[in-house]
């Protein structure tokens, strides 16, 4: 089984500062936002959060990581979380001593989600990070499976749900033809 990279797992916990389900979301406030993010060294303390930006990336990595499960295309959001990355500076180094510098040098949580998304996709880790498809529960979570074919965070709660949709729909179906 394999683990997620540091850099997955923080595109992971940033997609799950909302629960569907629970109905709770950290980022409510920017207070709740800026907890989060200096609790995870993205921001120093008394640095401006942005706010709006932030929300528009969750959103459109949320949608992109639904899409990758098969989900529909959510492109305005997508779209709107790519004008944010695009006035991110990301600045990439090599290094000129004996060893490389750290590659990615970030400033600002936006550009440190930014390089955790480079990081991800880079390695390969992306197509294990899925958004549940169940619309009552929109867990963000790792496909650990061998084949990458997990579809559900869990099957128990929400395949078990679709399971149940699903039989319930046939049975419909077949109570139409009998009239």
């Amino acid at each position: 089984m394999t683990e997620p990279s540091a850099a997955a797992t923080l595109i992971l916990d940033f997609a799950n500062t909302i629960d569907i389900e629970d109905r709770t979301d950290v980022f409510t406030t920017v207070e709740g936002m800026t907890t989060w993010l200096m609790r995870r060294k993205l921001s120093p303390e008394g640095t401006v959060v942005p706010y709006d930006d932030l929300l528009l990336l969750r959103a459109g990595l949320r949608a992109r990581l639904l899409l990758d499960n098969g989900g529909e295309a959510a492109t305005a959001e997508i779209a709107a979380a790519e004008k944010v990355l695009a006035r991110s500076p990301l600045a990439v180094r090599i290094g000129s001593g004996e060893t490389p510098d750290e590659p990615l040098a970030v400033e600002g949580p936006v550009t440190h989600l930014a390089a955790a998304w480079v990081l991800t996709v880079a390695s390969g880790d992306w197509r294990r990070l899925k958004q549940c498809p169940d619309h009552e529960c929109g867990w963000v979570f790792w496909d650990a499976t061998r084949s990458r074919t997990r579809r559900w965070c869990t099957m128990r709660v929400c395949g078990n749900r679709a399971k149940v949709r699903a039989y319930s729909a046939r049975r419909r179906g077949a109570d139409d033809t009998r009239v």
